[in-house]
Formats: structure tokens, C-alpha cells, sequence
């Protein structure tokens, strides 16, 4: 499966913990996906899957990060609020990545 990478990111992350994260649960501690912590994003991404659970390219995972920093407003996204938002919206929102 190509996984992204923390270079692979376009946007800036904070790389720490807050109080009350584990980055090591972060599937088990938490339904909410902060956009803003760097390990969190990191591993949403590498998570997704396409239709049967098909590998996703990294250039759709890029694609889906520009969606979520750029294009989907909430202050406390569950993830599966957040996926299907996504699957809601890629194909409006995809032809018009930047890079």
C-alpha cells in the first residue's frame, strides 16, 4: 500500500500530543480526527480505502487532505463524519486540486 509520509504533507502540523492524546491509540482513543495534529491526519490518510478496499494512490491521499484543510468546515469531526464527507465530495471537489 503507498503510504504517505510526514514529508509528504503540503500543510503545517503540530507534531505533539496535546493533553489527553495518545498517539500510539489513536484508533482507539478517539473518534474525533483533529486536522490540525500532524500524527492523526497522517494516519487517517494512510487508513483510507477506495471501493472494496482497494488501495488508494498517494496523489488521492494528498487530494483528500487539500479536501479536509481547505474545503470541509467543522469544529469536531468523527471520522466517519469526516469519510463520508469525503466520499460525499471527491468527485466534486478532486478535479480541482492545485497541484
Amino acid at each position: 500500500m503507498p503510504k504517505i509520509t510526514q514529508n509528504d504533507l503540503h500543510y503545517q502540523y503540530s507534531w505533539h500530543a496535546v493533553p489527553g492524546d495518545n498517539p500510539h491509540l489513536i484508533d482507539q482513543d478517539a473518534n474525533h480526527l483533529s486536522r490540525n495534529e500532524g500524527y492523526e491526519m497522517l494516519q487517517y490518510l494512510n487508513s483510507l480505502k477506495g471501493p472494496s478496499g482497494a488501495d488508494l494512490p498517494v496523489r488521492t491521499r494528498l487530494i483528500v487532505e487539500w479536501m479536509l484543510k481547505e474545503h470541509f468546515h467543522s469544529t469536531a469531526p468523527g471520522r466517519s463524519t469526516v469519510t463520508q464527507w469525503v466520499v460525499d465530495n471527491y468527485q466534486r471537489l478532486s478535479p480541482l486540486y492545485p497541484r
